[in-house]
């Protein structure tokens, strides 16, 4: 791993001793008033904390304070760990990265396409194996995901032995990390479970982590809610934790993920050169369990991290650790504000090495969704026009707007999703990108002949889209 060079430890010491702990508190404070971001912040360089502060509530409904130490469901950010425990386990020669599924797990998929994927492939998600639905409002999250599950059981049911896709082409894919914790058992002979607190566990002296289990009572535990769609919070929908396992189903804490990040550098987790083969880029910016990206944080310079998000119903965190400076930003989230969460992560790494950064603005999803949901679709119109004179307030990007109607878009509103990116097309005529989304939008609304409109100009604006040429060609070959 590359270490820190005399100089640029000299402009990050600068940096840290004259913005410090207060233009950090100042900036997640912004996000936790204007985002509305509940959770706790952890800064820490060279393993020393330097930031940490909580804010919002553990316990909306009891108005109970947010605490330093609160425990939170990670979701996927539990990957790392599974992929780290593999990779111990290859180390050990315990589990062989070049076997396959089907030699691992024989009664579920001896003589299967999915018995030929192999571990790399799970750790890389190039295995091609079909995965769960992505989305939270599919049937299977409505009905079967609320159902207990052993892990052989959700196997069979979930994890099919055919294929979905090529192997060797990265998509993410949940059910190739639930895989490896099968594979772990198997290689081991003891569960998942008593591998993570043996090998990873124990040994960073993590204290408040494990697999939940929506049973065991877990003190300082921080309740997740949701957003209803008129702005009120509420509990998120049930999902058994059966189904996140391995995947996505581990708890923790700040410190104890500082304390995770250490044992890694240190190397008593995990060696260096297996590290350094976990975190080579496998495609897509992805290497086994962690992404692998780099930063731009000056004009000319690059950072490069490892992270990995976590999100389940409720709860948003991200791990982004610099591998140059030893820099680490930890977010947890009780109020599963995904893209404020991601945000701000980004905000306070490019902070803590000396690239300028502006606070954050008002979420228009926040300002219009509530009036949409209680007083309609015209009443939602007159309040843009009154946010829209307050731009320094809100967010009017051509992002900001683009998510909010989708989002309008998958809960039904089609209308109202019609007019939000009717807006972005205003703002921003020249983007061929708002333009396509005007067009799906009025496609699934039934306007076909706006439909064909707004793909033409996307065409016109890049001749070379292919997505608005296929779209255009099944509406002209459809007919009227």
């Amino acid at each position: 791993m590359r270490k820190c060079s005399v100089l640029a430890c000299v402009v990050l010491l600068a940096v840290c001793a004259d913005a410090g702990a207060l233009t950090l508190e100042k900036l997640v404070r912004a996000y936790a008033e204007r985002r509305g971001f509940s959770g706790v912040v952890l800064v820490a360089r060279d393993g020393q904390p330097i930031y940490q502060g909580a804010f919002g509530q553990a316990h909306p409904a009891w108005k109970t304070p947010m605490r330093k130490d609160a425990v939170f469901r990670i979701g996927s950010l539990s990957k790392p760990f599974t992929a780290t425990l593999v990779m111990r386990l290859a180390e050990t020669g315990r589990i062989d990265l070049d076997a396959t599924v089907g030699s691992y797990l024989p009664a579920l998929y001896a003589g299967s396409a999915a018995g030929q994927a192999t571990v790399r492939q799970l750790l890389a998600h190039t295995s091609g194996l079909a995965d769960v639905a992505p989305r939270y409002t599919d049937p299977f999250w409505q009905r079967d995901a609320r159902r207990s599950y052993t892990p052989e059981e959700f196997a069979r049911a979930w994890i099919p032995g055919a294929l979905a896709s090529e192997p060797g082409v990265w998509r993410y894919n949940n059910n190739g990390y639930y895989l490896l914790g099968l594979i772990v058992e198997a290689a081991t002979g003891k569960s998942y479970v008593d591998n993570l607190k043996q090998h990873i566990l124990t040994p960073a002296n993590m204290v408040d982590t494990g697999l939940f289990d929506g049973r065991t009572v877990l003190p300082r535990l921080a309740q997740g809610t949701v957003a209803a769609d008129d702005g009120a919070r509420e509990l998120p929908p049930y999902i058994d934790p059966s189904v996140s396992w391995s995947a996505a189903g581990l708890y923790s804490t700040a410190h104890d993920l500082l304390r995770f990040d250490t044992a890694l550098t240190k190397g008593r987790i995990l060696g260096q050169a297996a590290q350094r083969e976990m975190f080579t880029d496998r495609g897509r910016q992805y290497g086994y369990g962690w992404g692998v990206e780099d930063w731009a944080v000056r004009p000319g310079a690059a950072l490069p991290v490892v992270l990995h998000t976590g999100s389940v119903p409720g709860y948003q965190s991200m791990l982004v650790r610099s591998l140059s400076d030893r820099v680490t930003i930890i977010v947890l989230d009780n109020a599963w504000r995904g893209a404020a969460v991601v945000a701000m992560a980004r905000d306070m790494s490019d902070l803590m090495h000396g690239k300028k950064v502006a606070l954050p603005k008002r979420s228009l999803a926040d300002g219009l969704g509530p009036v949409l949901f209680r007083q309609g679709l015209e009443a939602m119109r007159d309040a843009y026009t009154r946010l829209r004179a307050q731009a320094d307030a809100y967010d009017m990007g051509e992002s900001a707007l683009n998510g909010f109607g989708y989002t309008l878009l998958r809960k039904g509103q089609r209308e109202a999703a019609v007019q939000v990116f009717r807006w972005n097309v205003e703002a921003h005529p020249d983007s061929p990108n708002v333009h396509d989304s005007l067009a799906e939008a009025l496609l699934a609304s039934g306007d076909r002949e706006g439909a064909r409109a707004g793909y033409r100009k996307v065409l016109a604006l890049e001749p070379d889209n292919r997505h608005a040429a296929g779209e255009l060609e099944k509406l002209e070959s459809a007919g009227p």
